[in-house]
């Protein structure tokens, strides 16, 4: 408690008198304190705030009274909160006045012309108080002013000395925007979409061209520097793979760096992470991507890398293409293949914020996959697709069939995008032969699948063999693939040959390959067995006095059927024994049924490939058809003919 000021003493009355030996007065009077704690005033009123007396006997003061009265230009206090200094001043009365300075801090900054220079500034300005002060920025510098800062935030603490007044400031250093590039690239071809920075841009190619987009890029390493008009530049780097699909059943990655720059020094990029997102087009050539599974982000790894996996993304937008049966001519298997963007880019500083660069490479996928061996060497695509150009089967490239026997090829559009011809040449058995151009597209795009039966019925060979002669019969014939112009070849070649043996038992099953196309398997041999599974589920009845006895004590709750065909291949080539693998994998086997597919599957449990001991290699197995739980018989014009009533 501070005292200030004891006001009008007064007299409370006097003791002893002029005949006593010791006599005189007694003053009282009231009291004001200042409270150093709450700084306010505390009044002890009279006669509380203090007494004396007064000896008139001998005319001394007992406990004289103290001067408590403080000067009004006396700063008696002093309080300090952050930047505000304030003063405490006695007012004569008991009271006080104040006096308030504040510490004042004003910022004025340069802002960076180019994003992520460290061409920024900033002035302080500091008033209110005479210092001398200190400074103290929450990244380490003591001086006043800045100078060389990259864009950001920035907080100073000034403090006077004098008063220990402190002042706080949050500066904010601008700078223009960044220049975003995003770079689309589909095949060979690379549009470069550009915003932010000032102004108008100008684009310098490592090959010299100043075009913003390119067209028919060679396969690899490019480079582009972006400039804007204040001479802010970014240098993007891409990577062209024209020729190139994914198979959607193989490990779909996307291998990320942030270069030997980030190696060198991590700093330059803290917290860094990689951002990925997956855009599928639903609907073939919509030009409508749809974002799946939400952006994924990865830790970069010590060296500044990280891999996505991305194939179960796209695995479940593909589906088997089934011609139908009876099917002519070429179609398009949309279902097969779908095209995607791999949208992907950097993410770091504190906090992490997305860098202004974006790539969005457009692959194919198409339904199917190597083995684990063949997708990890890479041999399909490094030497396998360019030298044989296969049909998306692995079908033998000799194979027997019947005269009413389907079959399909599907065609994997690998080269040329100016169109394509299915040819047929066709042996007859007195060693003469012809080529007869089936028709193909036009105008086709890199990735596309395409299919076209190639079975004897579907070619409608009798008729061919008929118009070439009445004595020419045919012997086999063969399926190739080549240019509009019919001067390059662009598939292997498939040989059909022609068995005009009888086999009443005959089956024929349409089944999923693992290069996504459909084959026939067709089974000759006699044992053709269809036994059926019959599951159910019942419960006891309670009979009572007043049951129905046609209900029976037996209440029948489920029934399900499930017809099981027991087939025999007969003969078989060993290419066909051993081609039969991909059969005995499928999923996706259809049965054919006068003009439909039945769906099914094959039974999973051992099955001969090879068998040394037989001189005619053959192999069953066992077919399930779909559960039925309610029976209706094919209704086919059949059906119609036999149930017309006679009139």
């Amino acid at each position: 408690m501070l005292k200030l000021l004891k006001l009008d003493w007064t007299s409370t009355g006097t003791y002893g008198d002029r005949s006593d030996q010791v006599y005189g007065e007694r003053f009282a009077a009231d009291k004001y304190e200042f409270d150093t704690t709450t700084r306010t005033v505390v009044h002890t009123p009279f006669p509380l705030g203090g007494d004396y007396d007064y000896d008139q006997s001998s005319g001394s003061t007992i406990g004289p009274p103290e001067n408590y009265s403080r000067d009004v230009l006396e700063e008696f206090h002093v309080y300090v909160n952050g930047p505000t200094r304030t003063g405490y001043f006695h007012d004569g009365n008991g009271g006080f006045t104040t006096a308030v300075t504040t510490l004042t801090l004003t910022a004025t900054t340069t802002q960076c012309p180019c994003f992520g220079t460290n061409t920024g500034g900033i002035d302080l300005t500091v008033a209110g108080m005479n210092g001398p002060f200190t400074y103290r920025w929450d990244d380490g510098p003591t001086t006043e002013d800045r100078g060389l800062v990259p864009a950001g935030t920035y907080r100073v603490a000034v403090t006077d000395v004098p008063s220990g007044a402190v002042a706080r400031a949050t500066v904010q250093v601008g700078t223009n925007p960044e220049l975003v590039v995003v770079i689309q690239k589909t095949g060979a071809d690379v549009a470069l979409q550009v915003s932010g920075g000032t102004g108008l841009y100008t684009f310098l190619w490592d090959d010299g061209v100043t075009t913003r987009d390119r067209t028919g890029l060679s396969d690899g390493p490019h480079s582009c520097v972006i400039t804007d008009v204040l001479g802010c530049s970014k240098e993007i780097n891409l990577v062209v793979t024209s020729d190139v699909f994914f198979w959607s059943r193989n490990p779909i990655t996307l291998a990320l760096d942030a270069g030997a720059a980030y190696r060198a020094d991590p700093t330059t990029k803290p917290n860094l992470t990689f951002l990925c997102e997956v855009w599928v087009e639903k609907d073939y050539l919509s030009g409508a991507f749809e974002l799946v599974g939400g952006v994924l982000e990865q830790p970069a790894d010590r060296d500044g890398r990280t891999v996505f996996q991305v194939e179960t993304l796209l695995d479940v937008f593909l589906q088997h293409h089934v011609p139908a049966v009876g099917l002519s001519g070429v179609v398009r298997a949309d279902p097969m293949f779908r095209r995607f963007y791999l949208k992907y880019a950097e993410s770091y500083g504190t906090p992490p914020v997305r860098s202004g660069t974006s790539v969005l490479t457009q692959n194919y996928v198409v339904l199917g996959g190597l083995n684990f061996y063949e997708s990890r060497a890479r041999t399909f695509f490094d030497r396998y697709q360019g030298a044989v150009m296969p049909f998306l089967t692995w079908e033998p490239p000799a194979k027997t069939v019947v005269a009413d026997q389907p079959e399909f090829l599907y065609y994997l559009v690998s080269k040329s995008t100016a169109g394509f011809r299915f040819q047929l040449r066709v042996q007859y058995t007195d060693g003469t032969n012809e080529v007869i151009n089936l028709g193909g597209v036009d105008n086709v795009r890199l990735h596309e699948v395409y299919c076209r039966p190639v079975g004897y019925e579907a070619l409608q060979l009798a008729a061919i063999a008929e118009s070439a002669g009445a004595d020419k019969v045919v012997l086999w014939w063969e399926i190739f693939v080549t240019t509009p112009d019919e001067a390059t070849a662009l598939s292997e070649v498939r040989r059909y040959e022609l068995d005009r043996k009888t086999y009443p038992k005959r089956r024929f099953f349409l089944f999923a390959t693992s290069l996504g196309g459909m084959a026939t398997y067709a089974a000759l041999g006699e044992a053709q067995v269809v036994d059926v599974e019959l599951t159910g589920e019942e419960s006891s009845r309670t009979l009572t006095p007043d049951s129905d006895p046609l209900d029976g004590d037996t209440a029948v709750r489920t029934r399900a059927l499930r017809p099981v065909m027991k087939v025999a291949s007969g003969k078989r080539s060993r290419a066909q024994m051993e081609a039969s693998q991909d059969f005995l994998l499928s999923r996706r086997v259809l049965l054919q049924h006068g003009l439909r597919w039945l769906p099914g599957f094959v039974k999973a449990k051992t099955s001969t490939l090879l068998d040394e001991s037989k001189p005619v290699p053959t192999q069953d197995f066992e077919f399930y058809l779909t559960t039925e739980q309610l029976y209706t018989p094919e209704l086919g014009d059949a059906q119609f003919t036999y149930a017309q009533p006679a009139l």
